[in-house]
């Protein structure tokens, strides 16, 4: 089982987005054949891109489906899962074993439920077969009896018999030729043993091979990166003898990262990576703060009044309305351009939608539809000034990270991106397989290709542990 040591991380791809298409292309053309999904990322549409993307280059002569390895994981109950095991719950058919953790997110790995997704998976690819398959955080079980206060030890009893039920189902799909090998994706590997969540490899191994003298378990995959430096620096095996990347390695299991370039920290999520930025005018934001206010106040109180609107239609314009508000009562409060980000695409671009479908739907003047979509451009400027406000600080925070890192690097690689020597020094380490980088856009693809086959950092453990624990220091 060889693969590239740069793996496309599919997190948050979609086959509705061509760029995710035409990346995932680029990436498989050029090198790098690890492909790593599951079944909750996008609600299935990421192995369906996949599944498109597959299909375009076999048909196309241009790569055999051999040449890739296709790693996907089941667990989460969500989306359109979770709207077929809750119909089934109230049919009084419910999946076995399944841990309801939160609203709308569940979770399973009992063999029943991995059937059906396993399934649903293999259409949604359109393969026979798929390489690796990850029970996908498990340990969500141990989160759920840790807060109902079960004892520790009962909860892992009956948290790896559950692994070892579903690695006998997993054994089954092995011997029918619909995966070939089969792991774990947790993000609780590399944490202290004495955490209540811990999820032990060693445990975990004992697990498998009680199943089978002969079997599949062949993978692990967990977040490492220069922050989260667990995998490295916790010794949690072997009465806490030996690191997860060292017990792995020394049973001839397979590592996969994620998280390599997005670190959850004390102070939120930091990114990477390095960014480029236009000079921030406070002046000259202050003065589009002010023009998106006074346009929003121009609309709801003077243009609006000529339409034939109903009072909760007016509120509902009222409720859209008002990105200058929110952008002037929270500019300062973001903490980082990765929050900013997220803000944009989990609030700000939705509601951006939502203004231009309903000024389509209930907007009949021209001009007022015009000073709409005037306001939406304005607004998109207002936005791209806090952008820049907080790349201006993630730049001077990746500055600072290139300095650690240089501190013990050889001058041959300074040269190199900030996502660049991240990666390089991940895969650098003994025992770590392939690092799995959200590569959804070409110019992501081209900066991973770079070091695809560069030689590896003999000193990366060293570094890694450096960096850390100056960062951990910094953010004290």
């Amino acid at each position: 089982m060889n693969f590239s040591r740069i793996g496309f991380g599919c997190y948050r791809t979609d086959i509705n987005i061509k760029e995710h298409y035409d990346a995932l292309i680029k990436a498989l053309t050029s090198g790098i054949n690890l492909i790593d999904t599951s079944a909750n990322y996008a609600d299935g549409r990421s192995e369906q891109l996949i599944g498109k993307v597959i299909d375009d280059l076999t048909a196309g002569g241009k790569l055999s489906r051999e040449d890739m390895t296709l790693v996907t994981k089941g667990g989460y109950i969500q989306g359109q899962n979770f709207r077929f095991a809750s119909r089934l719950k109230a049919e009084g058919n419910p999946f076995s074993e399944v841990v309801e953790f939160a609203d709308r997110l569940w979770h399973c790995i009992s063999p029943d439920f991995l059937q059906d997704q396993i399934s649903r998976q293999l259409h949604r690819l359109n393969q026979e077969y798929i390489d690796i398959y990850l029970l996908h955080n498990p340990e969500y079980f141990l989160e759920h009896e840790k807060s109902l206060n079960t004892d520790l030890n009962t909860a892992r009893k009956i948290y790896y018999e559950r692994i070892g039920k579903a690695f006998e189902f997993l054994e089954t799909k092995v011997r029918e030729g619909k995966i070939g090998c089969y792991g774990i994706s947790s993000n609780t590997f590399p944490v202290r043993s004495n955490e209540y969540t811990f999820t032990s490899l060693e445990e975990v191994l004992k697990t498998a091979e009680s199943v089978s003298a002969g079997n599949h378990f062949r993978v692990i995959q967990m977040p490492f990166n220069l922050i989260e430096a667990g995998a490295v620096t916790n010794k949690n095996q072997s009465d806490n003898k030996l690191t997860v990347t060292e017990f792995a390695c020394a049973n001839n299991i397979k590592i996969l990262i994620n998280r390599p370039l997005n670190a959850i920290s004390s102070k939120g999520l930091v990114r990477f990576s390095d960014f480029s930025f236009d000079a921030f005018n406070e002046k000259d934001f202050i003065r589009q703060i002010r023009l998106v206010r006074l346009m929003e106040d121009d609309f709801m109180d003077e243009r609006i009044a000529n339409e034939y609107l109903s009072g909760d239609e007016v509120k509902e314009f009222g409720k859209l309305f008002e990105f200058g508000r929110l952008i002037e009562e929270n500019w300062k409060f973001f903490g980082s351009i990765e929050h900013f980000n997220d803000m944009i695409m989990q609030n700000f671009a939705p509601k951006i939608s939502a203004v231009t479908r309903l000024t389509e739907e209930k907007i009949s003047d021209e001009d007022l539809k015009k000073f709409s979509a005037d306001y939406i451009k304005e607004t998109y400027l207002l936005l791209n000034f806090v952008g820049n406000y907080y790349k201006m600080k993630a730049a001077k925070r990746s500055s600072f990270i290139h300095g650690l890192i240089n501190k013990n690097l050889d001058g041959k690689y300074h040269s190199l991106t900030l996502s660049q020597k991240t990666m390089l020094l991940l895969a650098s380490v003994n025992g770590i397989d392939g690092i799995l980088a959200g590569i959804r856009k070409e110019s992501y693809v081209d900066d991973a290709l770079q070091i695809l086959s560069a030689e590896k950092i003999k000193n990366a453990k060293e570094i890694i542990r450096f960096v850390s624990e100056e960062i951990e220091i910094s953010a004290a």
